[in-house]
């Protein structure tokens, strides 16, 4: 009786454990490992803001760009994420409160820098992400370009270049106050298989200046936030899936001689 009790034990906590491992989902929270301002204002165009406690968005004059850890995720599905950001200051036409309404990834790799709107060809800027990854954001206009004009980081966020553009949406802005922004699975996904280098933040309106908190301030205090809905099993998995099947069905197996050799004993007492 006791070897039966055991057995019923041991294949309840398989069966769970697989179906947890199958259907449920986890939040992974991920470390901002980068963020900085691309400045496109004509007198900042060519400065860094890498170290910079505050990244103003302000339409095409402003562009933040934030980069994710996303290692945790390897092998994961995702099904969408929270980005959650701080809000340092506000000015210009808005007081107190604004919204933004623009979200997608940026498709080209980047380098953070150190500057605080300092000249730097080394670092991410409006017009290159940084002499160790390339001279431009994009081709030159003699070859292709989704947008009309010289190559900039515009060429790479919000829906062009290969960059992924957020499902429309208003966040409301209050100063000293966190913005949680719904992230599209297709965004997050190409975070996690590393076709996008990160999440950048804009505005349709230069009128307002929205300055959001960086990793550098207060000592990472008011850190931007990346939580991510994502399936509780990696794709290995799969594997133990199949081999605690097979474990179940050898448990039954030795379940069903258990009972043929009680019913022998019984039959010979």
């Amino acid at each position: 009786m006791l070897i039966k009790q055991c057995l019923y034990v041991l294949i309840s906590c398989l069966f769970f454990s697989t179906v947890l491992n199958v259907a449920g989902a986890v939040d992974v929270e991920c470390l901002v490992i980068a963020d900085t301002l691309l400045a496109g204002h004509s007198s900042e165009k060519d400065t860094n803001s890498g170290a910079r406690d505050h990244l103003r968005v302000k339409g095409y004059q402003g562009v933040v760009v934030f980069r994710f850890d996303m290692s945790k995720l390897a092998g994961q599905k995702v099904d969408g994420a929270i980005l959650s950001l701080h809000c340092a200051s506000i000015s210009g036409n808005a007081v107190g409160k604004t919204i933004s309404e623009k979200i997608s990834t940026i498709a080209h790799d980047w380098i953070e820098g150190k500057g605080d709107y300092t000249v730097d060809k080394e670092s991410a800027t409006f017009l290159w992400p940084g002499k160790a990854i390339a001279k431009t954001w994009g081709k030159d206009n003699g070859e292709k370009t989704d947008r009309y004009g010289p190559i900039d980081v515009l060429d790479v966020v919000g829906g062009f270049g290969g960059s992924i553009l957020n499902k429309e949406g208003i966040w409301e802005f209050q100063v000293g106050e966190w913005t949680d922004i719904k992230l599209d699975a297709e965004l997050v996904r190409g975070l996690v298989d590393g076709t996008q280098y990160g999440i950048a933040v804009m505005r349709n309106s230069v009128g307002v200046n929205l300055d959001l908190s960086s990793r550098e301030e207060a000592l990472g205090k008011f850190s931007p936030k990346l939580v991510v809905q994502a399936r509780a099993f990696p794709v290995q998995s799969r594997g133990k899936l199949a081999s605690r099947w097979g474990e179940f069905k050898l448990i039954s197996r030795f379940k069903r001689i258990g009972r043929r050799t009680e019913a022998r004993k019984k039959g010979t007492n």
